[in-house]
């Protein structure tokens, strides 16, 4: 996925009203931030973290509940050698939304960080 097919992802969403216009501008900085990262113009296997991240702030900006991914499955994403770039990435997130994100929301975005990093830097 390129910058502008998630522009027009992210498009399509806020003009349903599926996620905000606060949503869509953090999830745009936050894919820039990646590609930078990544020293890329694209990243593979990024359409379910970014569909999901501005989904994510959505309902965090409506006040709703988030659940956290399984003991077991944190414990394989914290194993990852991606793991700590996933967390500058959360991070990121978290000072472009002006708010800290709810510890659920950042274990699921951690293993979507760690998940696209691996796959697109040829790691385990």
């Amino acid at each position: 996925m390129n910058i502008q097919e998630l522009k027009e992802r992210l498009q399509l969403l806020l003009e349903q009203h599926v996620i905000t216009k606060k949503a869509y501008a953090t999830t745009l900085d936050s894919y820039e931030f990646l590609l930078r990262y990544l020293e890329r113009d694209f990243a593979d296997h990024a359409e379910m973290l970014f569909t999901h991240l501005p989904m994510a702030l959505t309902r965090i900006e409506n006040g709703e509940d988030v659940a956290s991914p399984t003991d077991d499955i944190m414990l394989d994403v914290r194993n990852s050698p991606f793991y700590p770039i996933a967390q500058e990435h959360v991070a990121f997130i978290e000072q472009r939304w002006e708010a800290p994100l709810p510890k659920g929301e950042k274990d699921f975005l951690y293993l979507h960080y760690t998940t696209v990093i691996t796959m697109n830097t040829g790691g385990e």
